[in-house]
């Protein structure tokens, strides 16, 4: 028999779902952690796979993909949903966002333990400094601005292969975050040998993004009000707790 609880929150999900559009929705994504976990081929899990469920029910289909063919599709109308793009102004003009963030990160530098000195707080500081980032990744204004002066900045296609680069002494320092870090330095046993550098380069925030096109701009505003709406109910803030993420400030 199914508790009280586990009724009101399917009661929710269909309230919130009948917003939701009668073909199917697809919605992309790469590897979040906590967020959007999987592989390609497989179903993803995480946070944004359960409240896009809540949402919209069994009415959106979720795939994880790379992420540079995840934007691709959204903006090539094969795809209704992006999950979890930073707002920039470059992306902006490339697909619609949700009023309101589900998730932020923190980007910080991450150096092997004992030099996390090398990161001053002032960009001027790693002219010479060998670094990498992870390519399609936003880093936030400050480190746009300041890019064309990091001459020795390598792009990589993931966190693990950053932190193995940092590791092998390849660079000196790694631009990430923890969400994505943590669960990768355990696999990889580097806990101990790896740190993270203060203070972050910036605080950013995640969104779902859709389509710039008519039938993006109607979804959007069907996410936005079913998102605003489901953050008061006790599902909201169970879901966020269950994966370890911190909720957004409930709407007023």
């Amino acid at each position: 028999m199914q508790t009280r609880r586990h009724w009101l929150g399917s009661m929710g999900a269909l309230a919130l779902a009948s917003h939701a559009q009668a073909a199917p929705l697809r919605a992309v994504g790469t590897q979040f952690a906590r967020l959007f976990e999987g592989s390609e081929g497989k179903p993803p899990r995480g946070l944004a796979v359960d409240l896009l469920t809540q949402l919209f029910g069994t009415n959106v289909q979720c795939e994880w993909l790379p992420w540079q063919r995840a934007q691709l599709m959204l903006e090539q109308g094969e795809a209704d949903i992006l999950v979890g793009p930073y707002r920039t102004p470059e992306r902006e003009a490339r697909m619609l966002f949700s009023v309101r963030s589900f998730y932020s990160d923190a980007m910080v530098w991450y150096a092997r333990r004992g030099e996390e000195s090398r990161w001053t707080g002032e960009f001027s500081s790693l002219a010479q400094v060998p670094v990498a980032g992870v390519r399609g990744w936003a880093y936030g204004s400050r480190f746009e601005r300041m890019k064309p002066s990091l001459t020795q900045l390598t792009w990589v296609k993931n966190v693990e292969a950053g932190l193995q680069m940092l590791h092998r002494q390849r660079v000196d320092l790694f631009a990430a975050n923890d969400r994505n870090c943590q669960p990768v330095l355990q696999q990889l046993g580097l806990g101990d040998a790896i740190a993270r550098c203060s203070p972050p380069l910036d605080v950013l925030h995640g969104h779902m993004a859709f389509g710039r096109s008519a039938a993006g701009e109607v979804l959007a505003q069907r996410y936005d009000q079913a998102f605003e709406r489901w953050l008061r109910l006790p599902e909201a803030a169970e879901l966020y707790r269950r994966w370890g993420v911190e909720r957004p400030a409930t709407p007023s």
